[in-house]
């Protein structure tokens, strides 16, 4: 019997990649998940093997593709999604170090050296990415002051999605999206940024060549494609990063539609037609593909909240346990408030060198306190980043969510009430790596534009807000944004 043609979609993430099969009708056949480390050898510092974690998407993928096989379908395309703001400084083929990851802190000062120059508007308004550790100026620039043999020894930098096509294609490209949320591509130029290049001190000839994120590749290498499990017709489209295909998975591409997200980070996001800025910075914006650009905030510390919580104060119990807990507790958790800037800040203000505060603890707080307290605190936290993202909106259409939090009824109900927007769950679990498939599919001619991709993005349901909950967490809120300022002397939106 004649095998069936079906998509693959590879999220590159950060704690592992996730490989998922979809026949044509976006029924999801089977998946794979493979995992790596990361190391953190000073405090501050991120770090990933980027030769282990190229060894785990490859067992991820070939895993996927037997999988596949033995249910009578053959993969035809790939289309890829990766982690974005990574670097890896490489020479003659070979990384000369490992990755330094998105979570990296280590030019802090570097970059908040170059907000008190009063560079913040240009390197916003030029790459559309605040001035951060995160992004990769502040990483280069590191790696020229403090490991200048290593720097001196590249000749390319790149990420991990652009090694993985170097081992597979044998050349040095980078797909719009993953350039773009890099911090050194200008927006508007649509290529590297000189000015910024200049002041880290990198030419362009190091970095790769800049493609369309539904390029598509054929993959000719035998080896490869031995190693893999592949036909020798498959087709592999570049992609683009995980946060804007997040949003094109979730169906979100229209005026209005906007989708939050809570795993181990946590985000709002929204699409729009052309490169769109907050005036007070509080926002990045991301290419997707041509007329399609993805405008969001996030937020360092949400499901990575909740877990330091269970681990350090709970004694590790199963997060079933912490679900009761955390229901049986009443809405405001007793006056407990946490603060959650474990690993500093991103959205609104973009401050690394914050850290979490507890507030208002008392002898009568329990165990299940502490557990919603997380909670709440990452649900006011993704509402300083959601209410940017309704200003650009202008009418909020429809919210959007996904990410491991909806794990938890409660916690799910918790940012409904927060937010005060009914919030629609939806029936396609994959998000990044789905994204990814229905970006290919409109590369290869399967659909004929972005928006016909919403015809295979369904709601299971919606979410309502409770009325009395609404108006207690409307005051919970101002109350944390109070908190906010005066522990860390900041005015605004936190």
């Amino acid at each position: 019997m004649a095998l069936q043609q079906a998509s693959l979609g590879v999220d590159i993430g950060t704690t592992g990649c996730r490989s998922v099969v979809y026949s044509d009708q976006a029924i999801l056949i089977t998946s794979s998940e493979k995992f790596y480390p990361t190391q953190s050898p000073k405090p501050g510092w991120a770090e990933q093997d980027p030769e282990e974690v190229l060894t785990q998407v490859e067992k991820s993928i070939q895993e996927a593709v037997v999988q596949a096989r033995n249910q009578g379908y053959v993969v035809s395309m790939i289309s890829f999604s990766a982690v974005n703001h990574a670097v890896i400084p490489m020479h003659d083929g070979q990384p000369l170090g490992p990755c330094i990851i998105w979570a990296d802190n280590r030019s802090t000062e570097i970059t908040e050296g170059w907000k008190r120059e009063g560079l913040a508007d240009t390197f916003y308004h030029h790459t559309g990415c605040p001035i951060h550790p995160m992004y990769l100026p502040g990483k280069l620039k590191w790696l020229f002051d403090y490991q200048p043999e290593v720097f001196k020894a590249a000749d390319h930098f790149i990420s991990l999605k652009e090694l993985l096509f170097l081992r597979w294609f044998g050349s040095y490209v980078s797909d719009a999206s993953i350039a773009n949320s890099s911090g050194l591509f200008n927006v508007h130029r649509f290529d590297w940024d000189e000015e910024i290049l200049e002041r880290v001190h990198v030419k362009q000839s190091q970095l790769s060549e800049i493609v369309p994120t539904m390029e598509v590749f054929q993959l000719t290498n035998p080896e490869v494609r031995k190693r893999l499990g592949l036909s020798e017709n498959v087709q592999v489209v570049i992609g683009a990063g995980d946060g804007v295909l997040s949003s094109l998975g979730a169906g979100a591409i229209e005026p209005g539609e906007v989708t939050v997200m809570i795993g181990t980070s946590g985000a709002a996001r929204i699409t729009v037609d052309q490169p769109t800025f907050d005036e007070k910075g509080r926002t990045w914006c991301y290419h997707l593909a041509p007329g399609a650009w993805v405008v969001g905030g996030a937020i360092n510390n949400a499901g990575l909240t909740l877990q330091w919580v269970r681990q350090k104060w709970l004694n590790n119990v199963s997060f079933e346990q912490v679900e009761r807990l955390v229901s049986a507790t009443p809405a405001g958790s007793e006056g407990l408030f946490l603060l959650p800037f474990l690993t500093g800040e991103r959205s609104p203000n973009w401050d690394p060198n914050l850290r979490a505060s507890l507030y208002g603890l008392d002898f009568a707080h329990g165990s299940g306190h502490f557990a919603r307290s997380a909670m709440e605190g990452v649900a006011y936290r993704i509402r300083s980043v959601f209410e940017p993202i309704m200003e650009i909106a202008g009418i909020i259409q429809s919210v959007r969510i996904g990410g491991g939090f909806m794990a938890s009824p409660t916690w799910v109900q918790i940012l409904t009430d927060v937010l005060n927007t009914p919030l629609d769950v939806l029936a396609e679990p994959q998000g990044s790596a789905y994204g990814a498939v229905l970006l290919g599919w409109v590369a290869i001619g399967k659909l004929n534009n972005l928006h016909a991709s919403k015809t295979f993005s369904r709601v299971d349901r919606t979410i309502q807000p409770t009325l009395i909950d609404v108006e207690f967490y409307k005051q919970g809120y101002q109350k944390y944004q109070e908190l906010y300022q005066r522990i860390y002397g900041k005015k605004g939106s936190c």
